[in-house]
C-alpha cells in the first residue's frame, strides 16, 4: 500500500491504461499468483508542496497509477515479490531531504530509494553511506556530481541519476536565440540554488563565447518580491531577451514590474516558470510566446515499458483523471518507476542491494521520455537524456486548456521533431 495517497481502485486506473496491455503483457504477475517471496519496500521522495511544488504536482497520479500496477507484486527469478511503496515530500526544504533519506535508509530500511527531485543531494548520500541503491531525476548532472564531490570518472557507488544536461540547455537556449535574429543582448537572474548558480555561470561563459552582450541581474532569494532592480538594469542595458532560472510566482511578479516600465522585450526564455502550464497561464493573455526547454512532451514516439501507454495516451489519462493540462515533470515521474522496476527485475534478488545496484549500472531501457542508458555511458553513474526548446502558444477558442507548448528548436537533438517555428513575442501581440 502507497502511504501518503488516496489511491483508486486496480480496476479504475487499468481501463485507463492503453488498450491491450495487461499484467502479463509487462511481465507481472497475474492477478492470481503463488505464495509471496517476501515484500521489496521502495521510498519515493518528491517535492509535493513548498516553493517548488509545480515540479511534483503530476507525481500523486503516476504513484497511484504504479501502485495499481504493482498491486500483484512483480515476478523476478519465478518468484513473486509484493511490494511497499513510502512516499515522502520534501517540502522544497533541502534540510528535510536529508531527514526523509535518514528516515527512508535506516528506519524504513528500504530496497530501493527513488527520488524525483532536484534537492536530492543530502538523500543520496545517505544511499551510498549505507549501501542502499538510489535512482534520482529531475536534477542536471552537473549539479548531480558537484553537490557532493563527485566526477564522472569516479561516479557514487550506490547512487544514479538519469536527466539531460545543464550544457545542453544553455547550447539549446543560444541556438535558439542566434536562429532567430534577435539582437545579442540577454539579461540574466537566477534563483538562489545549485541549479540556479551553476546555470548562470555556464550561461555566462556561453553568451560571451557566443559574441552576446550580458546584462546581468545576479542571484536572488526566495524571498524577494522586488525585481525592481533587474528590470531597470535590463531596461538601461538594452537587453532584448531575458532568460534565467526564476519560479513561477517569481515571474510573474518580475513581468508585472517590467511592463509597467516600459521593457520591450523580443524573447523572454525562462528555465522552471514555463517548464509548466500554471507558470504561462499565471501571466494572463500574456503567456503566449514565452519559451523554454522541453524534456518531455505528448507527441513523442515513445510508450512505457509499465504500462504500454504512449506519450499521448499517458498525457490525456492524466488530464480526464485530474482535469488538469500535462506537465513535462510526468514523463520522469513515470519513468523513475520504469528504470526501478527493471533494475529490480534484472538483479534477480531485489534483497541482495550490490546485485540492485550492479543492475542499474548494466541497465539500457526505453522509457517514455526516450532512451535511459547507464550500461553504455561514458560518465559513471549517470545516463544522459535529450533536451530541446519550446514555445506556448494559445489554443484555439474552446480549448480545455488555454497554451499548448510546442517544440521549436533541436539544437541538442534533431531525433526530436520540431512543430512550429519560434516566434518573436511581438508577433503574438
Amino acid at each position: 500500500m502507497t502511504k501518503g495517497f488516496t489511491l483508486t481502485s486496480r480496476r479504475h486506473v487499468l481501463k485507463g491504461l492503453a488498450a491491450g496491455t495487461g499484467a502479463a503483457a509487462l511481465g507481472l504477475p497475474s492477478i492470481t499468483h503463488a505464495r509471496s517471496a517476501g515484500t521489496i519496500r521502495i521510498g519515493y521522495i518528491d517535492q509535493l508542496t513548498g516553493i517548488r511544488s509545480d515540479f511534483g504536482q503530476t507525481a500523486p497520479w503516476v504513484v497511484e497509477q504504479i501502485e495499481t500496477l504493482l498491486d500483484e507484486g512483480i515476478e523476478i527469478n519465478g518468484d513473486v515479490w509484493d511490494v511497499e511503496i513510502l512516499v515522502r515530500d520534501s517540502q522544497s526544504d533541502p534540510n528535510r531531504m536529508g531527514s526523509l533519506g535518514n528516515e527512508l535508509v535506516l528506519r524504513e530500511n528500504v530496497d530501493l530509494l527513488l527520488v524525483a527531485d532536484g534537492l536530492a543531494a543530502p538523500a543520496l548520500e545517505i544511499c551510498d553511506q549505507n549501501g542502499t541503491p538510489g535512482i534520482s531525476t529531475i536534477l542536471q548532472w552537473e549539479p548531480f556530481y558537484a553537490a557532493r564531490g563527485g566526477t564522472p570518472e569516479t561516479g557514487y557507488p550506490y547512487s544514479f541519476l538519469f536527466f539531460w544536461s545543464g550544457a545542453d540547455i544553455i547550447k539549446n537556449y543560444i541556438g535558439m536565440w542566434q536562429e532567430s535574429g534577435i539582437d545579442p543582448a540577454v539579461g540574466t537572474f537566477y534563483e538562489d540554488n545549485d541549479f540556479g548558480r551553476g546555470f548562470s555561470e555556464g550561461m555566462t561563459a556561453s553568451l560571451a563565447e557566443a559574441n552576446f552582450t550580458e546584462v546581468p541581474g545576479g542571484i536572488f532569494k526566495e524571498q524577494v518580491d522586488d525585481f525592481s532592480n533587474q528590470v531597470a538594469a535590463f531596461r538601461d542595458g538594452g537587453a532584448k531577451i531575458v532568460t534565467g532560472l526564476v519560479f513561477p510566482q517569481h515571474f510573474a511578479t518580475f513581468y508585472g514590474q517590467a511592463r509597467q516600465a516600459g521593457l520591450k522585450l523580443d524573447a523572454v526564455s525562462i528555465a522552471a516558470a514555463f517548464v509548466f502550464p500554471s507558470g504561462v497561464e499565471v501571466l494572463g493573455d500574456q503567456g503566449a510566446g514565452m519559451s523554454t526547454e522541453v524534456w518531455f512532451n505528448r507527441q513523442l514516439p515513445y510508450t512505457s515499458t509499465l504500462t504500454g501507454q504512449t506519450a499521448e495516451e499517458f498525457c490525456t489519462a492524466y488530464e480526464k483523471a485530474t482535469g488538469k493540462q500535462w506537465a513535462q515533470p510526468m514523463g520522469y515521474h513515470h519513468a523513475i518507476w520504469e528504470v526501478g522496476v527493471a533494475a529490480l527485475k534484472a538483479s534477480g534478488d531485489p534483497k541482495n542491494r550490490d546485485a540492485v545496484r550492479d543492475a542499474i549500472a548494466g541497465l539500457e531501457i526505453d522509457t517514455i521520455v526516450g532512451k535511459v542508458d547507464f550500461k553504455n555511458s561514458p560518465m559513471k553513474s549517470v545516463a544522459t537524456t535529450w533536451v530541446t526548446m519550446g514555445q506556448w502558444h494559445k489554443t484555439p477558442e474552446g480549448s480545455a486548456f488555454p497554451y499548448e507548448l510546442y517544440v521549436t528548436n533541436n539544437v541538442t537533438a534533431p531525433h526530436v521533431p520540431t512543430q512550429k517555428p519560434f516566434q518573436k513575442l511581438s508577433e503574438f501581440n
